[in-house]
């Protein structure tokens, strides 16, 4: 007992576990990393971006393999009721500009005493987990923090934007559906949703219902729940704020739906409320159209709601901080994962 008691004090004061602290501030952020045509050297560390609680840096740990990228988390996370840690930002963002076609899973790697001069497989993460899992992740340019950093900014400052694109990911990640077709934004062709066949149906009238679901509350995010219609004047005050907010008149149609954007609207939450509440049912008549028709109405006001409020990219770029020093050292008209060699 005595032996255990030494080990239990010895981790808690030198590992202690409640990260951040100033033993175990770095994060590495495993499923992304840049390739290196910036011509970095082995043990480069240098700030990128920096954005509320985060410093962002960019780490070539090692000779000619990608670039990581290492968050300094301030301590001051702790006392917030909620933290949006930049990886959410960087994964919803790059998400949400390849219209959710590719996405990626963003996860923080905490470090004991972080030295960018040691190899990466010299450190000690927390938990001890597999580090050769850090080399792992959706290569990329530079360049592209900076192509995102109007999303970034935007779901750094609006709390709406973020819990809506957030809900919509998690919808999207339930029940995928290819939105550049569904939509047909060009210069791609429209084909039919596929249903299910008979023998898959059992299988994914469950999804299909978890994913309206989502998609209805990414909508109550952004315009709440509908209003009573025989209150006219509520009902007049709540169509102002679709051209308001999304640049949407509630009277168009939506192609999806073969309907006015209102009407459909009042349609999403009936459709939410029967798949919310099946209580014990099983909704065989559900289908695949119903879940794409919710998806598509979402995406489309998730992105009036980003196109209205998001800043221009010269803007985002000075507020989070961007170092344009490297970024302007990027070449854009190849890729490597060579390092720069070190000068004797």
């Amino acid at each position: 007992m005595e032996q255990y008691r030494e080990q239990q004090e010895y981790r808690n004061k030198y590992y202690p576990t409640d990260i951040p602290n100033d033993l175990c501030n770095h994060a590495f952020i495993q499923g992304i990393k840049f390739e290196n045509s910036f011509s970095p050297k082995v043990y480069d560390f240098v700030q990128i971006m920096k954005c509320d609680d985060e410093e962002l840096f960019i780490w070539t740990h090692s000779k000619d393999t990608d670039t990581a990228l290492v968050s300094l988390v301030s301590s001051n996370v702790k006392n917030k009721n909620f933290w949006k840690n930049i990886g959410v930002i960087i994964q919803l963002a790059y998400s949400y500009s390849r219209d959710f076609e590719h996405t990626m899973d963003l996860e923080y790697r905490w470090c004991y005493y972080f030295n960018p001069n040691k190899s990466i497989f010299e450190h000690e993460l927390f938990r001890d987990s597999d580090k050769f899992g850090l080399l792992n992740g959706t290569i990329l340019k530079l360049t592209e923090l900076c192509n995102l950093s109007p999303i970034m900014e935007l779901l750094l400052r609006d709390d709406k934007a973020f819990t809506a694109m957030s809900i919509f990911y998690s919808s999207m990640q339930i029940h995928y559906c290819w939105l550049i077709c569904e939509l047909e934004k060009y210069p791609f062709r429209k084909h039919a949703s596929h249903e299910p066949d008979i023998w898959e149906q059992a299988n994914v009238i469950s999804v299909y219902e978890t994913a309206i679901v989502q998609a209805c509350r990414c909508v109550e995010a952004l315009i709440g729940k509908p209003p009573n219609r025989e209150n006219k004047g509520r009902f007049l005050e709540h169509k102002l704020k679709w051209v308001d907010q999304f640049g949407i008149n509630p009277e168009d149609i939506y192609q999806k739906s073969g309907t006015t954007y209102i009407d459909f609207y009042y349609y999403l939450f009936e459709l939410r409320n029967t798949a919310a509440h099946s209580y014990g049912t099983i909704p065989f008549g559900l289908e695949r159209k119903q879940a794409v028709d919710a998806q598509c109405f979402a995406s489309l006001l998730l992105d009036g709601y980003v196109m209205k409020n998001a800043i221009q990219e010269e803007e985002a770029i000075k507020k989070l901080s961007i170092n344009q020093n490297i970024i302007e050292k990027v070449n854009e008209t190849m890729s490597t994962s060579k390092t720069y060699p070190i000068s004797e």
